[in-house]
């Protein structure tokens, strides 16, 4: 499960670092999903649909997605990969920890809460806390990021396949968001190809790939576990925004990636 959630975490830096390297943020964001629903559809056709306790869940999560993918476009218009990323993504495994307790009943071990509020904390420090346009962006983003991590962590166990509910979740998420920005670009007689295509479409195909991953640990994992594992992603996407985007790779990022090792040791142990 370990090495499942940590491929999942350097497979969502990237396709992330991909959305922010294409300079046309709406056009990442609409091929991005364009090929999530692609991809989701083939699987829907090969493994079927989920069990029906699973489709409330997943329609819930497929209005959060969107909500998601509008705040983090947002994000990284107005804000560098690795200020928006790592206070998006390192404050989630909090609240899905406290929601997962709330909401799933989970009840988790000292060590396993020391792991995370080190691994959230760290993670965060890595960020710019300006009050600026991507600060609080990156602050709905992860509200909308333990929403659906939430939601998605009960409804996947509700389903007799993650691949399943990943299937249907992306054709309908990632379809009507790809379609809507799509067809606000033509509205506005945009270019909806463009050379950046290729980049587009191999983020779309990594995003998939990441967030099945995800789910398919959350039916056999703790929800706070696996939101905590999976933000280490944070520290892929300061490595690739300080090292290919030009971000700046400072002494708090180097020390932030060090702390969060230790948590994750952590939580393994735990």
């Amino acid at each position: 499960m370990l090495a499942v959630v940590i491929m999942a975490s350097v497979t969502h830096a990237t396709w992330n670092a991909l959305a922010k390297f294409i300079d046309d943020a709406s056009f990442a964001f609409m091929w991005i999903n364009i090929t999530v629903a692609v991809v989701g559809i083939a699987f829907v056709v090969t493994t079927g649909l989920p069990n029906k306790a699973a489709i409330p869940f997943i329609l819930a999560s497929s209005v959060i997605h969107v909500s998601y993918n509008i705040f983090l476009l947002n994000s990284y218009r107005f804000g560098d990969l690795s200020q928006v990323y790592p206070l998006a993504r390192g404050l989630a495994p909090v609240l899905v920890t406290i929601g997962a307790f709330l909401v799933a009943g989970e009840q988790l071990h000292i060590g396993e809460v020391i792991g995370i509020v080190i691994i959230a904390g760290a993670l965060a420090s890595i960020a710019e806390l300006r009050a600026t346009k991507a600060l609080w962006l990156s602050l709905a983003t992860g509200v909308a990021i333990s929403a659906y991590s939430l939601v998605d962590g009960v409804g996947v166990r509700l389903s007799h396949s993650s691949s399943a509910y990943a299937g249907l979740l992306f054709a309908l998420e990632g379809g009507a968001l790809g379609l809507g920005i799509a067809w606000i670009r033509l509205r506005q007689r945009r270019p909806v190809l463009t050379h950046k295509l290729p980049l587009a479409l191999t983020g779309g195909a990594l995003s998939y790939l990441a967030y099945a991953a995800v789910l398919w640990a959350q039916q056999r994992a703790p929800l706070g576990v696996v939101s905590a594992l999976r933000e280490t992603s944070v520290i892929f996407a300061a490595i690739i925004g300080g090292c290919l985007l030009k971000e700046g790779l400072g002494r708090r990022r180097l020390v932030a990636a060090t702390v969060v090792c230790v948590g994750v040791a952590i939580l393994v142990l735990s």
